[in-house]
């Protein structure tokens, strides 16, 4: 099982490096070229007097975190505004769900258990365990990853509960210089995705320096088309990802965003990790070849 010195284009920022590494370890060779950053809300605080006014007036039975770094970035400003105890005192009395392990991880250094991670760390793995619940009458609220699911939303409210939803932060092709500080103090390697990074790849994709591309989160499949469209080279990029670019996506939302914009996924792992998709890959190129 070997990548066979395949060029794989790492479309992510955080982990950009632990993902090239991965790829570099089944014989491939890293293009990193990330398509999106972050914007830090941390001086708007408007979102954070929100949650407080919610999460003091309402009853929350369950509360989900959908990210490390969501769950950094608002207990930081609970910090700033005075108001971190409360919370934490709020948060011992609800179930606490964290779409992975590394939402948990930044609970836990604030004494909040988390009650349970799904199998599966997607939104859809989120909503297979919370709907095993009474959601009737139940207020829930979320802390999103920048972007908000309406279709997550949807599901919750059928099965009667009332969602309060929040983000401390917002996806950009960007990544804010205050940013990059916090999520190398929260210990994520990371490179800052540019506009010109995004026009180069782009290039390379349609000049066949690339021979697979990968994509670990729905907003970069957005970004990443939304700047081609503005740039008037999605439909030679759409044509070239769907017949001369192995296309690798990290799990089943990624995989419907790709597909939104008409773009055929050729590699999704069974388990939905860096390091499974990379493997994947791996495996079908040793049995297929760098080329559908």
């Amino acid at each position: 099982m070997s990548l066979g010195g395949i060029t794989v284009a790492i479309t992510s920022s955080r982990r950009a490096l632990e993902l090239a590494t991965i790829v570099q370890k089944f014989g491939g060779i890293p293009y990193v070229a990330p398509t999106i950053g972050i914007e830090n809300k941390i001086l708007l605080t408007s979102q954070t007097n929100i949650f407080i006014e919610t999460i003091l007036k309402n009853k929350i039975h369950f509360f989900i975190f959908m990210t490390g770094l969501g769950v950094f970035n608002l207990f930081q400003n609970l910090k700033r505004l005075s108001q971190l105890d409360t919370v934490i005192e709020r948060l011992r009395d609800t179930v606490v769900i964290s779409r992975s392990n590394k939402p948990a991880m930044e609970l836990r250094k604030f004494g909040i258990a988390t009650h349970f991670v799904p199998n599966m760390n997607t939104v859809d793995g989120v909503f297979e365990l919370i709907r095993k619940f009474d959601l009737k009458n139940k207020n829930i609220g979320i802390i999103w990853h920048g972007d908000y699911s309406d279709e997550f939303k949807r599901k919750l409210e059928s099965l009667g509960s009332k969602v309060f939803e929040f983000s401390s932060y917002s996806y950009s092709i960007k990544l804010e210089q205050k940013s990059g500080k916090i999520l190398e103090e929260m210990g994520y390697d990371y490179v800052a995705p540019t506009e010109a990074k995004i026009r180069i790849l782009i290039e390379d994709l349609m000049q066949g320096y690339i021979d697979a591309i990968t994509f670990t989160s729905p907003p970069a499949v957005n970004e990443f088309f939304d700047f081609a469209r503005k740039n008037n080279s999605f439909d030679s990029l759409k044509d070239r990802l769907n017949h001369n670019i192995l296309v690798v996506s990290v799990g089943p939302s990624t995989s419907r965003n790709l597909e939104k914009f008409g773009i055929n996924v050729d590699v999704m792992p069974r388990t939905y990790r860096m390091g499974s998709m990379i493997k994947e890959l791996a495996d079908f190129v040793s049995s297929y070849g760098k080329v559908r």
